[in-house]
């Protein structure tokens, strides 16, 4: 397995059931094998197989949640 780890910084999050709303998106992505949101970092970290799912398609389920996401570091 070649899982990718990659950290998004959200924007527009306001409690920690926005994090749930985004980490349930995120997880419906195919190829993504994990993702935690945390509302107090403003972050999700998202474990994905990159043949499979790709960083726009991440970035779009959170947009599909309703917040803005960008690559972090």
């Amino acid at each position: 397995m070649n899982d990718l780890t990659k950290t998004y910084r959200i924007e527009g999050m306001h409690c920690t059931s926005c994090a749930m709303t985004i980490d349930w998106e995120v997880e419906d992505v195919p190829g993504v094998r994990d993702a935690k949101t945390t509302y107090a970092a403003g972050t999700t970290i998202v474990t994905f197989d990159p043949a499979v799912a790709s960083e726009e398609s991440i970035a779009a389920a959170i947009a599909r949640a309703g917040f803005q996401a960008q690559p972090a570091g």
